[in-house]
């Protein structure tokens, strides 16, 4: 009985005009996606990236003439490689940074009487902004890819599909006429979900394949086994997204006697949890939980890194007591005291560095958790989870730079004890080995993206959507149950 009724369901969906509209819609929408992302979007961001990681190794290639001054240099910026799946969900990345930057190219040197010294700046990273006063990671939905056509678009067209499911039927008087059959309640609303859910469905499915056949088609994007996986994935997080506006489309088309009441409710709860809950909480959660300006920061670093500068050159001169690290030989006084030095500024920089950004993260995290209020919010930040964009990603990003930062000094210092004749006086280039490296005994930066990685982070996301939606089940079963079929 329940198939008999959704196949009645189906065949009246088919012939109506939501129908056709949803249709027209997601193909459209779905095929200039795929186009403007193989096109221009993702091949000019992954030419960009190709030309920067190149050109960052032929640079360390030139920085291997003497593990000290691999050291001092360092291996340059980190670039995080562009998603193929970012048509499923830009994200912010359009406006995060694409890289982190390894500071270090330039120098400095020292003059006194009988003394001089010259030196690179240490490498340390930092983290740009493309807009000095603006956090970019906060949430925004405003790219045309799978979370603005599925998570708006979809679950609009989801309500127009219910709203008059049972209202419509109650108002026609069809619906008492249906209960007098031998059949219950609950295999009613089951059978209507279920018409309703395989007719939406099947736009839904005609576009994402056209999506997919355009984007596999170009030359540019490589598919994997694990992407796509991560597709079918978010195939099934997005069925499940959108039978939550299908079992709330019911929900609220059974309280209601007539179609027209239903639909303004259910535009009304639309407006506010798909539209301005994302556009807007976000936004005012950030201000509960301020972060100083870039500049307040340069200020505040820069006074330590003034104060350093006073206790080692104005006040005792203890950098030139034992004369210069280039002195032949050094003084072994000599290098652990600039060492001392130039420890404390690099310490100092990534302090106050990795501190700000740690609270920016802080921030975004903050918005993020009240967003989560809005379905349309936890659909998006599941999809850039599993896409491999978007803020988690650029979280992701910055951490495993750190882990590589970290990684890189360990190398150093491996490569230096097996020296005999290096001073192993770490971060001066003369208390260092001065042999040569083997570009290829170098560690790189290769940043992890896997499918457990990424679905990882999706998980919450997942689950909160599951749970939403047998909520909404619950509440349109005891509400249909409970409502009068008159």
């Amino acid at each position: 009985m329940i198939w008999h009724i959704a196949k009645r369901e189906i065949l009246d969906n088919l012939t109506r005009f939501r129908f056709a509209l949803t249709l027209i819609l997601l193909v459209t929408l779905m095929v200039i996606n795929a186009v403007i992302f193989v096109s221009s979007k993702y091949q000019r961001r992954i030419a960009a990236y190709s030309q920067d990681t190149n050109a960052a190794m032929e640079s360390l290639k030139e920085r291997n003439s003497s593990l000290g001054e691999l050291a001092v240099k360092g291996p340059g910026s980190l670039y995080k490689q562009p998603s193929p799946l970012g048509f499923i969900a830009t994200g912010t990345d359009a406006k995060l940074p694409k890289r982190v930057t390894g500071s270090g190219a330039s120098g400095s040197s020292w003059r006194a009487p009988n003394f001089y010294y010259s030196s690179s700046n240490n490498w340390s990273l930092e983290y740009p902004q493309d807009v000095f006063e603006k956090n970019d990671a906060l949430p925004n939905f405003t790219e045309l890819d799978w979370t603005f056509i599925i998570g708006l678009v979809m679950s609009f067209m989801a309500i127009l599909f219910t709203y008059d499911a049972i209202s419509g039927e109650r108002e026609t008087g069809t619906l008492s006429l249906l209960m007098s059959n031998a059949v219950s309640r609950a295999a009613v609303l089951l059978a209507k979900f279920i018409g309703a859910f395989l007719t939406i469905m099947l736009p839904l499915f005609i576009g994402i394949l056209l999506n997919l056949m355009i984007i596999n088609a170009s030359d540019w994007v490589l598919l994997d086994g694990s992407k796509w996986a991560r597709v079918g994935i978010i195939f099934v997080i997005s069925a499940i997204y959108i039978s939550i506006f299908l079992w709330l489309g019911l929900f609220i088309s059974s309280q209601f006697s007539n179609s027209s009441s239903s639909l303004l409710v259910l535009l009304l709860i639309w407006v506010v949890f798909v539209v301005l809950i994302p556009n807007t909480m976000g936004t005012l959660a950030s201000r509960f939980q301020q972060v100083p300006s870039k500049s307040e920061v340069f200020r505040q670093k820069q006074a330590k890194l003034d104060e350093i500068n006073d206790r080692y050159f104005e006040k005792d001169r203890r950098l030139f007591q034992f004369g210069s690290p280039s002195d032949t030989p050094p003084k072994i006084e000599a290098l652990q005291t600039w060492a001392d030095y130039f420890t404390e500024r690099a310490d100092t920089r990534s302090k106050f560095d990795d501190e700000h950004l740690n609270k920016q993260f802080a921030q975004v995290t903050y918005a993020r958790q009240i967003t989560r209020f809005s379905p349309t919010s936890i659909y998006k930040y599941a999809l850039e989870s599993l896409a491999g964009t978007g803020f988690v990603r650029h979280q992701r990003f910055v951490q495993q730079a750190r882990r590589y930062r970290q990684q890189f000094i360990d190398f150093v210092k491996s490569e230096d004890r097996s020296d005999n004749k290096s001073y192993h006086v770490y971060l001066v280039k003369e208390g260092l080995s001065q042999k040569p490296v083997a570009f290829n005994s170098i560690p790189k930066f290769s940043e992890q993206i896997t499918l457990s990685i990424t679905f990882g982070g999706a998980l919450l996301d997942l689950a909160l959507l599951i749970s939403l939606a047998l909520v909404l089940f619950m509440a349109a079963s005891l509400a249909f149950l409970r409502s009068d079929v008159k």
